[in-house]
């Protein structure tokens, strides 16, 4: 269900050309509930600060610029909720103003969004076993990820994804960039991505390890 395959490089172009976003862009996806305790004050944060030293590269047409060709846009997918776990006022400030932040609300379906995106981040304090990162890797997305339970068991660091300290603006930043700036490192671990997930995490193979649990018991 959440494969790659399953949309064309055609359906990939016109998701990103209603969304504004250039085929050049280096487009961040983020999948969940759009509050505090996600990490999306720190991301917002991080990225704000990348795309203003994008922006200046850019001005200045520096030899970093020429290096950055993709464009750094962040895709926010979810619903804001603003009674419990608020976002700092602040946040909310940029999140209306920055044209490089999107932000699309809750989608029953995210498979196209995440088959239109270049790499999943998700900067969440706490988790049990986050589907997100999951199903990201399925669809071959490099992740950037908090070192916490759940998506450390997920995300090998440096193989198929990145692990970041919890809130840490500076952390969150220099992963980001890093995958942004270093082209062969991201491909290097976007190859790495979706068989590290199907190898370990198909249902076929949880199905045969819960089979074995269950052979041992003695009823």
């Amino acid at each position: 269900y959440f494969d790659p395959a399953v949309f064309s490089p055609q359906q990939n172009r016109e998701l990103r050309q209603q969304w504004q976003l250039e085929e050049d862009d280096f487009v961040w996806i983020f999948v969940g509930r759009l509050v505090k305790d996600k990490g999306i004050n720190e991301l917002v944060a991080a990225f704000r600060q990348l795309t203003e030293e994008f922006n200046d590269s850019e001005n200045k047409n520096s030899s970093v610029a020429n290096i950055r060709k993709r464009a750094p846009k962040l895709l926010l997918v979810g619903p804001l909720e603003s009674e419990l776990d608020p976002l700092l006022p602040e946040t909310l400030r940029e999140m209306e103003h920055n044209k490089n932040i999107l932000t699309v609300g809750y989608q029953k379906d995210v498979r196209p969004y995440l088959a239109a995106a270049d790499a999943l981040v998700f900067p969440s304090y706490r988790e049990g076993f986050p589907n997100v990162v999951m199903q990201a890797g399925a669809m071959g997305l490099p992740s950037i990820v908090t070192d916490i339970n759940g998506c450390n068991e997920i995300i090998i660091n440096n193989q198929n994804g990145l692990l970041v300290k919890m809130k840490d603006e500076e952390s969150l930043y220099n992963g980001i960039e890093q995958l942004v700036n270093d082209k062969e490192f991201y491909n290097g671990i976007k190859n790495n991505v979706r068989k590290s997930i199907v190898e370990r995490y198909s249902q076929d193979y949880f199905y045969s390890q819960l089979y074995q649990e269950f052979s041992k018991l003695k009823i």
